[in-house]
């Protein structure tokens, strides 16, 4: 399962970030295997939790795992199918 983390470093031990969408950066598993991370080119500027969803879509991503998630930003994940999970 292709499973995506935001977080607040370049680091694949970095922490979750608490905005997901506004997050740094987005570290990017496969079966539980550290594959890359990605800079957010949607920190700033309107309707980040679409764009980050779409941004997801385009990763293969199947679960998105965050520390909480907008209303707007879960129904954006729906519309791409992509599972969510609040930790």
């Amino acid at each position: 399962m292709r499973i995506i983390k935001p977080v607040l470093f370049d680091s694949k031990d970095a922490d979750i970030a608490e905005n997901a969408a506004r997050a740094p950066y987005f570290l990017v598993f496969e079966d539980d295997k550290f594959i890359k991370s990605i800079k957010n080119p949607f920190v700033s500027g309107g309707w980040a939790w679409f764009a980050v969803a779409e941004l997801l879509n385009n990763e293969w991503c199947e679960k998105f795992i965050a520390k909480k998630l907008w209303d707007n930003m879960k129904s954006s994940l729906d519309g791409y199918n992509i599972l969510y999970e609040i930790i």
